[in-house]
């Protein structure tokens, strides 16, 4: 669960970043690199498994 979490913040985020490159190219960059980052971690833990419970 944890990792489709953070799949569906990287989406959100990359949209944003998307739509803020054209205005504030530095905070869009930004914001492509943190999509990537958590779309590639939530994925790692999606098909590996390890995606804990919150509260665990």
């Amino acid at each position: 669960m944890a990792g489709m979490i953070r799949i569906i913040s990287g989406i959100v985020i990359g949209g944003a970043g998307f739509h803020q490159i054209g205005m504030h190219p530095a905070q869009g960059v930004c914001a492509l690199f943190l999509a990537g980052f958590l779309i590639i971690i939530g994925l790692d833990q999606e098909l590996s498994g390890d995606s804990r419970r919150i509260g665990d």
